[in-house]
């Protein structure tokens, strides 16, 4: 009766241990076939992430090319429009810059009148259309065309007598451009030899017709420096 009971404990003893071995069996056959579709998962995975990879590249490259496209095609235009001004500017005008500049010289200096109009204004050669024409008997310029100019004019006095020096630069029967300095007449005043010589300047932008006349003007007891650095000018911005 004990051995029989033996046999029995050791059949169900074999069993359990078949089944465990079963069991232990089938799971690692699962394990396998879930690492084979893991595998494979990601070896799809990694096909196609190197696929969008390469879609972004050629999306980027295509991107690229378009933008330099649209730069060269506007540089295209932008230089095709400014020959377009340029030979549209030049039609209209004939010269695209307009400017004159005036000197007195030693030779040409003339000592300032009683109605203190200066003259003996001497025209430099420019490589540009004139702005103005002179006039040597009155001392006058006159515009040549319309347009917004600016202008510009410098005298130097000799002047020892007079705390001020005047210079002014007017348009017939328009605006003016004014200057007026004050100065010590002594020689304690002066900070060097020459502290007689005495300048003043105007600039400054005015609307001008054409036809119009302008003048460079002073005080009628002031002297010129006949030595000095006189210059009358304009240049067309508009």
């Amino acid at each position: 009766m004990h051995r029989i009971l033996q046999r029995r404990k050791i059949r169900k003893l074999r069993f359990v241990w078949a089944a465990m071995a079963v069991f232990a069996l089938v799971l690692a056959l699962c394990s396998a076939l879930f690492t084979i579709w893991t595998w494979r998962q990601t070896r799809d995975l990694s096909v196609s992430f190197s696929t969008l990879q390469e879609s972004l590249e050629q999306v980027n490259t295509q991107r690229r090319e378009i933008v330099q496209l649209i730069l060269e095609k506007r540089e295209i235009l932008q230089g095709r429009r400014l020959k377009r001004d340029a030979v549209q500017g030049k039609g209209k005008s004939g010269l695209k810059k307009v400017a004159s500049h005036f000197e007195i010289t030693k030779n040409s200096f003339q000592n300032v009148g009683e109605e203190g109009f200066i003259r003996g204004w001497v025209e430099e050669a420019l490589n540009m259309s004139k702005a103005v024409t002179y006039k040597a008997d009155t001392g006058t310029f006159k515009v040549e065309r319309n347009g917004v100019y600016f202008l510009y004019c410098q005298v130097h006095f000799n002047e020892n007598q007079s705390q001020y020096v005047k210079l002014e630069v007017s348009v017939t029967g328009g605006p003016s451009l004014q200057c007026i300095e004050g100065y010590g007449t002594t020689p304690s005043s002066g900070s060097h030899m020459f502290h007689f010589l005495k300048p003043c300047q105007v600039s400054g932008l005015l609307r001008l017709s054409k036809g119009a006349e302008l003048r460079a003007k002073t005080a009628p007891n002031l002297i010129l420096k006949n030595n000095g650095k006189h210059y009358f000018g304009l240049f067309k911005i508009n």
